[in-house]
């Protein structure tokens, strides 16, 4: 099959708003280093070899063109210290502008949006890790693989610099196909059980701040249960109802502050404190965004007894 191998074009992810994803190419998350980058190269020079990559002298001719116009040149980028540096720094700035434009984020991938709607970096990793495992198994598939690469990295350093789309109105649909948790469910089976696929039905005139409320209880258990998905699901409908509930934007910096995603938390903890600044859980919880320490998952989870409240900072 013919293929014009000129331009590489991606048109999703960072490819929308920046001419290369580098980290995409290489099948590489934002965060990889020099000695990551070299093992992944190698091992996609190694699969495009002609003599690896066998087939017909037109697919070894296009195997030989992805790694000289597109594998290539990412790896020489991204090995230079200062460019790679360079280059994170222009992502960054991307990613600020597309915040301060609060974009409603449309990625195509079923991927890149299960990973809109549960963030955390150890998904993030995960999911580029299991697109880049059939990157370059088959050179039909390059640049589509390469283009979900491209939209899991724009989703990631989006949530660094403080996008959730929660507060941005994204437009996604995957929420309408959760589950309750089944321990919750046992667990509640009254009207805190309400999840946040149920409060996406019915008439608006049923939204009501009890609605909310339940909501928030049921987030509350499960971020007592370490359960951090769930309850992102639940404050994430909740403030769909209520926007300026302060608490809940309190609790989403506590889920994002154990997820280790400290610039969602700081700017879910300052919403928090610009709606009301006497909120006490972002009043207690803010300067861990910068002040965390890098090996713990389940901030002062321990430190303060085994008490939920007092993890989360109260008294």
């Amino acid at each position: 099959m013919n293929e014009t191998l000129q331009t590489f074009k991606i048109d999703r992810g960072i490819g929308q708003h920046n001419s290369n994803d580098y980290f995409a190419v290489l099948g590489l998350p934002v965060t990889a280093d020099a000695s990551q980058i070299r093992k992944r190269y190698l091992s996609i020079a190694r699969n495009l070899h002609p003599d690896v990559s066998g087939g017909s002298p037109e697919e070894r001719h296009r195997a030989c063109q992805y790694l000289a116009k597109l594998v290539s040149p990412a790896y020489n980028m991204l090995m230079q210290d200062r460019e790679r540096h360079e280059y994170s720094a222009l992502l960054k700035a991307i990613a600020k502008r597309l915040v301060k434009r609060e974009l409603k984020m449309t990625p195509k991938s079923e991927i890149a949006k299960r990973l809109l709607h549960s963030p955390s970096e150890l998904h993030y990793l995960e999911s580029v890790e299991e697109i880049a495992k059939l990157q370059y198994k088959s050179l039909d598939k390059v640049l589509e693989y390469t283009a979900q690469l491209s939209e899991l990295n724009l989703i990631y350093i989006m949530y660094q610099e403080g996008f959730h789309p929660s507060l941005f109105e994204a437009a996604q649909g995957s929420s309408n196909n959760r589950e309750p948790h089944p321990v919750a469910s046992q667990a509640r089976p009254s009207t805190r059980q309400l999840s946040a696929r149920d409060s996406q039905k019915g008439d608006i005139s049923e939204r009501s701040p009890q609605r909310v409320q339940n909501q928030l209880l049921l987030a509350e258990e499960y971020i007592s249960k370490s359960q951090w998905n769930m309850a992102l699901a639940e404050l994430r409908a909740a403030l769909q109802l209520d926007r300026a509930n302060s608490k809940c934007h309190a609790l989403l910096g506590v889920v994002y502050l154990n997820q280790k995603l400290m610039g969602m938390a700081k700017v879910s903890f300052q919403q928090a404190l610009k709606l009301n600044p006497r909120e006490p859980l972002a009043l207690a919880n803010i300067a861990k965004c910068t002040n965390a320490p890098s090996n713990s998952t389940n901030l002062d989870k321990t430190k303060k007894g085994s008490g939920f409240f007092g993890w989360l900072g109260g008294s």
